[in-house]
C-alpha cells in the first residue's frame, strides 16, 4: 500500500465491545494511533493490551442526542469516530453537523445506515432498484402469513427486519418454520416484542455460494478499494454470520459489481461496506443478501491482505489523501476461531466432514480473536464460553438432583 505524508495522529473513539471493534482497535494500534473505546462494556475488548477508555463510557444506543451530550462532555479538542455496530452506526450519523467538524467520521448519510439496517427498508430499496434479490414478502403481523404459499413457507425464512433487537430477544438471525402454524406463532410472540420480519426465499446451495465484497468509498463518492472473499463455514449451519473464508480474484465475483456500484451510488455511500452476494445455480445470478455499513468481523483479516479499512476511514474523515492499493493477496484464509471451531465441531458430530478446508485456515489463517502480540482477548473469548457451559452443565446436574 503506497505511504503518506506523515499527519498529526488525532485519536480516534472507538464506538463498539466485540470482534469487529478490536480488530479495527489493534489495526489502528499498529499504526500508532491512540484510540479510545467508548463502550461501557466488559465484553473481550477490554482485555487488549491496547484498549484505553475515555474518562466517561456509554451504553451502546442507536440515540445521536444522547451521543451528542456525551461528545460535548469530552476533554477532546478533536477525534475520528468509528462506529462498529448497527446500532453506533445509526447514532454517529445522526448527529449534527457542527458535532461533526469536531468529530467527523468517514459515514453514509443517515438515510443510507437506516436503509442498511433496517432489512425492509432494503427490500424496497433493492425492488427500486431493481437488483436481483431473494424473493421476499413482509410480516409485521399473523395475518401477513396469510399471502405466503405453503411453497414460500417451505422454501423460506423468517428474516428479522431489524437485527438488533430480535436477536437480543431470540438469539438468532432468523428462523426456519416447519409449519404455518409454527410461523403464526413466532410471529405473534414478536410482535409482542415489537419485532417485525421477511418471509424470504431461502437460496440454496453451500456456504461456498456466498460472496463477501468489502471495501471503501471516499468523500467524493469513488469506490477506492474492494476485496472478494468466498465463505468457507458459518455457525450456526444455514443461518449465520461468517467464520472462515478465502480472498479471491475480484474478476470472480464480476457480475456482482454493477449492482454494487449502482446500489452504493443511489444512496451516496461513504466509509467501509461489508455486502453479502450468494449465487443462485437455478437461474445463474448473483443475489444481494445485505449491506453492513459499518466494519465487520474479519476486517483485521482484511488489513493482513492488504486493505487497511480502519486506516482509509481515519484519513478520509479528516479529508486526507486516501493510499489507494494496488493489489490485495489472493487465497488468503480468515476465521474467528470460537465460532468456526463450533462449526467443525458441530459437523463431526453428526459424522459430517465440515464444509470447507480445515487444516490451512487454521494453520496458515489470519485469526481474528487470537494475536501473540494481544492474546489476552483469545484467553477471555475461550474463558467466557467455558463458563457459560460449565454453568449450563451445574445447572443441568442441579436440576436432575432436584427432581432425584
Amino acid at each position: 500500500m503506497a505511504t503518506v505524508p506523515p499527519t498529526p495522529r488525532i485519536p480516534v473513539l472507538i464506538f463498539g465491545a466485540h470482534i469487529a471493534a478490536l480488530g479495527v482497535l489493534r489495526v489502528l494500534a499498529k499504526r500508532g494511533i491512540p484510540t479510545n473505546v467508548v463502550d461501557e462494556t466488559s465484553n473481550i475488548i477490554v482485555r487488549s493490551r491496547w484498549y484505553r477508555p475515555p474518562a466517561r463510557t456509554l451504553p451502546e444506543s442507536s440515540d445521536a442526542g444522547a451521543l451528542d451530550g456525551f461528545l460535548q462532555s469530552l476533554d477532546l479538542p478533536r477525534a475520528v469516530l468509528i462506529p462498529c455496530s448497527d446500532q453506533w452506526a445509526l447514532a454517529v450519523a445522526g448527529l449534527p453537523a457542527e458535532t461533526r467538524q469536531r468529530f467527523p467520521a468517514s459515514l453514509a448519510p443517515l438515510a443510507a445506515v437506516e436503509q442498511f439496517v433496517d432489512k425492509d427498508r432494503f427490500r424496497a430499496l433493492v425492488d427500486r432498484l431493481d437488483i436481483a434479490r431473494p424473493r421476499t414478502l413482509p410480516i409485521s403481523k399473523p395475518a401477513d402469513l396469510e399471502l405466503a404459499t405453503d411453497a414460500d413457507l417451505a422454501n423460506g425464512f423468517l428474516k428479522p427486519t431489524e437485527s438488533h433487537r430480535h436477536n437480543r430477544r431470540f438469539g438468532t438471525k432468523g428462523f426456519f418454520v416447519e409449519s404455518r402454524a409454527a410461523a403464526v406463532r413466532l410471529v405473534e410472540q414478536a410482535s409482542a416484542a415489537g419485532i417485525t420480519f421477511m418471509l424470504q426465499e431461502w437460496i440454496p446451495g453451500d456456504p461456498s455460494k456466498t460472496i463477501l465484497i468489502d471495501g471503501f468509498v471516499d468523500r467524493a463518492g469513488t469506490i477506492t478499494a474492494m476485496v472478494a472473499r468466498r465463505r468457507v463455514r458459518m455457525d450456526p449451519p444455514r443461518l449465520a454470520n461468517t467464520c472462515s473464508d478465502v480472498t479471491i480474484p475480484l474478476a470472480d465475483v464480476s457480475p456482482c459489481l454493477p449492482a454494487l456500484r449502482t446500489l452504493l451510488g443511489d444512496v451516496d455511500y461513504r466509509g467501509i461496506f461489508n455486502v453479502e452476494f450468494k449465487f443462485d445455480e437455478r437461474d445463474g445470478q448473483f443475489k444481494i443478501i445485505e449491506v453492513n455499513p459499518r466494519p465487520f468481523w474479519l476486517i483485521g483479516h482484511i488489513a493482513k491482505a492488504g486493505l487497511d479499512l480502519p486506516w482509509m476511514s481515519y484519513l478520509d474523515a479528516q479529508e486526507l489523501p486516501i493510499p489507494v492499493p494496488a493489489s490485495y493477496r489472493i487465497g488468503r484464509y480468515g476465521l474467528y476461531e470460537i465460532p468456526d471451531a463450533t462449526a467443525i465441531a458441530r459437523a463431526w458430530s453428526h459424522l459430517r466432514r465440515p464444509a470447507g478446508p480445515v487444516l490451512e485456515p487454521w494453520l496458515r489463517g489470519d485469526r481474528a480473536l487470537f494475536w501473540w502480540r494481544d492474546p489476552l482477548p483469545a484467553v477471555s473469548g475461550v474463558g467466557q464460553i467455558l463458563g457459560r457451559r460449565l454453568g449450563g452443565t451445574l445447572g443441568r446436574f442441579g436440576r436432575t438432583r432436584t427432581r432425584s
